[in-house]
């Protein structure tokens, strides 16, 4: 009886193998992200250093739409508040390519994203964002894309700071990322 009941859960694992292997080989499953450094020297004050990684792993569902999801993390010195602070983020978002030119794709990502950040010194504060973000994608090869977006609008909400709504479309919500295709 033991030996029939392996059997039984040996045939079961193995159709989930190749019915998992059948999906992974018919997906798209991108990843990569962004890598940012800014230093900032004021006239007046503390120079402002930020350091920035965002590892992105997405999942195309067919030619339109992406799913993907970045796990953020910065480390910024703070002018105003005269510290250091590290902010770790994840960021769920869908992407809609709404229209194609030659190696060019243009794209809306719409998502939101939830993190903390920890001041030097001990404090800390949550953010919540909601919003959408237009981009620009270039297909280098088949496997190899380089993205980039410029702007955002939408709602952020800093706990015990402060509310913002809006659109801002300036060079500081100006990203690039490099993703890989599998």
């Amino acid at each position: 009886m033991k030996l029939t009941k392996f059997k039984s859960m040996k045939k079961i694992i193995l159709t989930a193998l190749v019915a998992a292997s059948s999906l992974c080989a018919s997906a798209q499953v991108w990843m990569g992200g962004s890598l940012g450094f800014q230093s900032v020297s004021p006239k007046v004050g503390d120079s402002n250093t930020t350091f920035s990684l965002a590892p992105t792993v997405g999942y195309t569902l067919d030619e339109n739409w992406d799913l993907a999801i970045s796990i953020k993390y910065e480390n910024m010195g703070d002018v105003l508040k005269g510290a250091e602070k590290d902010a770790f983020s994840v960021e769920p978002f869908a992407r809609y390519t709404f229209a194609k030119a030659g190696i060019a794709s243009f794209y809306v990502d719409g998502g939101f994203s939830y993190g903390v950040t920890n001041y030097e010194g001990g404090g800390d504060a949550t953010k919540f964002t909601i919003g959408l973000r237009p981009g620009v994608k270039v297909s280098l090869s088949d496997k190899v894309d380089l993205a980039a977006s410029l702007g955002w609008f939408g709602y952020k909400n800093v706990k015990d700071d402060y509310d913002a709504f809006g659109l801002n479309v300036d060079n500081t919500a100006l990203n690039f990322g490099m993703y890989w295709k599998f």
